[in-house]
């Protein structure tokens, strides 16, 4: 057997039914992740950590956590040409919507580690409030203080979506881990599809500061929630480092790998956010960036395979099979499906000339499938206890589903515009629910925010890193396919070259432009909409692979892992 030593507990724990062949993963030795006895548990609990009403109270805070969280991550993007023109800010528009991301993206890995230390209660607390002091912030004449609530905001953001996960984790068996996490991914989804239309219809109603105020009570309630009911029984790897002292928690902290980790995405996501866009993949400043991120991934790695007595996330984790198949299965099902949840709509609004509410509407059925998918996943795993072979099944219809995609042309049939998107959605929630749990039970309790906060860093960066690299894709392809057209179309070269840039920077030119050079643009369009597609065909592969390489782990009935 495969065994991840539990130094705290001075005996070496047994990975859930790792067989022979699992890589061995040794922690370091003043490591201490948690509690060292077993919670105490109440039969009457059937398994959960706290009783059924104070239990409701707790997920139903986290679940309004999560939808707090995705709601602010979309309700800017119907904001931002408005609130630019507000602010006389429309040159850095960009950042009012990237500095949440950023934050987010960036901080999420390090609160697994943290809250080892000093516990979930007292950290979920913390980004609720810092969450609210964001959408204060945000209410604000300046950009400058905009862009420091967004950031703000962010960071509680980010706590609030990776902790709520882990800390669901302690309450709930993993046998029904799956159906709650369902549930709080449906959660989830609800704020990102409404953040855009409640974000206009505030903003139209009472202005678009209020947009943010009206988040302030709300984040308020989640905080009044958790600090009444979310009591973790004794025992429980979610109440922290146990006989020490503030002080003593502090030195425990990584510092120099969570400066490392945090600067190396920083970077990363700044590059991959904005090259390409705000700045030339051949500028100084990207270049720059690319450098970087990968110097403090150097680090990064260093700080914690040889420096760090505690290290934020113990890259030795990743030596086991299931954690590092699940990983690069979310990396690359992630990069696949935003690919393509970002540009289907490109495709049916510059080559088939959909208005934005023709798009939203052949968007709508993919909500439900991607909701359907993470709670039929949890389900599933409910009844049987079991994930691999109907997670491999349910990858076939992701594979044949991206290859429809793939395959769209303009005479699609309009039944299909409005499905096309369902078995990728379906499938992608279905792996993001087995993923998480398959982390989970392949390593002992005391692991279980280090694997959560391993997943959290996969998805966040593919997300992020699939749409750049897509885009880049898109780009070169377009360009090309303009150069190539417009040129053999429009005699004068400088007319064809405005043209051609008109084209490249709004998709709407596309109707302004002159007629002999329309479908030409469209074509260019469509083909540059085939090559982004192409990526995600690959990722998706790659990801269907990866999949293939989970083991099957045992999903327990009792938080105590029985």
């Amino acid at each position: 057997m495969s065994r991840i030593v539990d130094a705290s507990a001075e005996l070496p724990a047994i990975a859930a039914d790792i067989v022979a062949d699992d890589s061995s993963v040794l922690c370091q030795p003043q490591q201490n992740y948690g509690a060292v006895t077993p919670p105490t548990e109440d039969d009457d609990l059937k398994g959960y950590a706290l009783p059924h009403t104070q239990l409701n109270v707790v997920l139903s805070s986290l679940f309004m956590a999560s939808y707090l969280a995705a709601l602010d991550t979309t309700v800017v993007t119907a904001l931002l040409t408005l609130i630019a023109s507000d602010l006389d800010a429309v040159g850095n528009i960009s950042w009012i919507a990237t500095a949440y991301l950023l934050s987010s993206a960036a901080l999420q890995p390090i609160f697994g580690k943290l809250s080892d230390i000093f516990g979930r209660r007292i950290l979920l607390l913390g980004c609720t409030v810092l969450f609210g002091i964001g959408c204060l912030i945000c209410a604000t004449d300046s950009l400058l203080w905009l862009v420091i609530g967004r950031f703000v905001t962010g960071c509680g953001g980010s706590g609030m979506t990776s902790l709520g996960t882990i800390a669901m984790s302690d309450l709930i068996p993993l046998r029904d881990r799956g159906y709650y996490q369902g549930l709080a991914n449906v959660c989830f989804g609800l704020g990102s599809a409404s953040g855009g239309i409640l974000g206009g219809i505030v903003a139209d109603a009472l202005g678009w500061k209020y947009v943010f105020i009206l988040q302030v009570p709300l984040s308020m309630l989640v905080t009044a929630g958790l600090y009444f009911n979310l009591r973790l029984p004794e025992g429980s790897p979610g109440l922290g480092a146990k006989g020490t002292d503030f002080k003593d928690k502090l030195k425990r902290i990584d510092f120099l790998g969570a400066f490392c980790l945090v600067t190396c995405l920083m970077a990363f996501l700044v590059a991959a956010s904005l090259g390409g866009k705000d700045i030339a993949y051949s500028s100084k400043l990207f270049i720059g960036l690319c450098i970087t991120s990968a110097f403090f991934l150097g680090a990064f790695i260093v700080t914690e395979l040889y420096i760090a007595p505690e290290p934020i996330i113990p890259l030795e984790l990743l030596a086991v099979r299931t954690i590092i198949a699940s990983s690069l299965t979310n990396w690359f099902y992630t990069m696949s499906f935003f690919t393509i949840l970002f540009y289907v709509p490109v495709f049916y609004a510059s080559v088939m000339d959909f208005t934005a509410t023709q798009n939203g509407l052949r968007l709508v059925p993919n909500f439900f499938a991607a909701s359907g998918g993470s709670v039929c996943a949890g389900i599933y795993m409910k009844r049987t206890g079991k994930y691999w072979t109907l997670t491999a099944i349910v990858g076939l219809f992701a594979v044949l589903g991206t290859l429809q995609v793939y395959a769209i042309t303009p005479q699609i049939p309009t039944w299909k515009q409005f499905v096309i998107l369902l078995p990728v959605g379906f499938a992608y929630s279905w792996m993001l629910t087995v993923t998480l749990l398959a982390l989970i039970a392949a390593v002992p309790i005391k692991f279980q925010a280090c694997t959560t906060s391993i997943q959290y860093t996969f998805r966040s960066t593919g997300s992020t890193l699939g749409v750049a690299i897509a885009s880049a894709i898109f780009q070169n392809v377009l360009r090309i396919g303009l150069n190539s057209r417009i040129h053999d179309l429009v005699p004068d070269y400088d007319k064809a070259l405005k043209i051609i840039q008109r084209a490249l920077e709004n998709t709407d030119y596309v109707n302004e432009a002159p007629k002999i050079v329309q479908q030409a643009i469209r074509d260019s369009y469509a083909l540059a909409c085939k090559g982004a597609f192409g990526f995600s065909v690959a990722t998706i592969l790659l990801g269907y692979i990866s999949s293939l390489f989970m083991r099957e782990h045992k999903l327990h009935t009792s938080v105590n892992r029985d």
